[in-house]
């Protein structure tokens, strides 16, 4: 659940950035003395905050624009003698027997997740005197999951942002998120999910565009023929989503 097209070290990323911490949790941020709106964005399991960093560098927007990438802060092992970040653990030896499909309910950790991710994101607007609606949260694989769950909080305190951005996500938790989504009725978003995906399945990425869309949010699922990744074709299409 590591794997984006991006990941890069700190110092790829530009000598605008600079890591500082919110809520007890690291984020690298890029905030332009202009900037009016914000991007946040999470990335997933077993990478870590310079994993989507050069976004910022890839996706051609105005100096108004801010970008925060927040580091998980669980270490995981993803490898012989390699660790990462994650939002919340998983097992990967399991779900790599088993798959993943978390429909029926929230995975262990996932609500701890959440909540501390909505607290990072209001101590970024507070920080930085942000107005909720301009800021656009969104992730890669867990991340994705965390960024939902967290416009929802968000959404459910009276603080909707302004756009959700999801690559490569999956559906959680189903039931209650038929009823949990309906407070981001008209809320913009984006969903990309290649149709070879191997560790999240495109079929629930489309269910989870579904359950979207019956809540009332306005967005669409792109799909790309490809795995578990951000090519660059979504990233042109988010650019031009971001600027719409």
């Amino acid at each position: 659940m590591a794997t984006s097209t991006f990941r890069i070290s700190i110092a790829r990323v530009g000598v605008n950035v600079k890591s500082t911490s919110y809520s007890g949790i690291q984020v690298l941020e890029r905030f332009p003395a202009e900037a009016q709106r914000a991007i946040i964005l999470l990335h997933g399991f077993g990478a870590d905050c310079t994993d989507l960093a050069s976004l910022s560098e890839a996706v051609d927007l105005d100096e108004e624009t801010a970008w925060f990438f927040p580091n998980g802060p669980h270490e995981v092992p993803i490898g012989p003698h390699m660790m990462g970040r994650a939002w919340f653990p998983l097992r990967l030896a399991e779900l790599q027997e088993r798959g993943v499909d978390f429909t029926q309910e929230l995975p262990t950790g996932m609500e701890q997740a959440v909540a501390n991710v909505t607290k990072v994101v209001t101590a970024i607007c507070r920080a930085h005197r942000l107005s909720f609606e301009n800021v656009i949260l969104g992730g890669f694989s867990q991340g994705s999951m965390i960024a939902l769950g967290v416009a929802i909080q968000l959404a459910e305190a009276g603080n909707r942002i302004g756009g959700l951005t999801l690559f490569s996500s999956t559906l959680v938790a189903e039931r209650v998120l038929v009823e949990k989504a309906k407070v981001l009725a008209g809320l913009r978003f984006l969903q990309s999910h290649g149709t070879l995906d191997s560790v999240l399945p495109f079929e629930l990425a489309e269910r989870l565009e579904r359950v979207l869309v019956e809540a009332g949010l306005d967005g669409m699922l792109l799909p790309f023929r490809g795995g578990h990744e951000i090519p660059m074709p979504v990233l042109r299409e988010w650019q031009s989503w971001l600027k719409g």
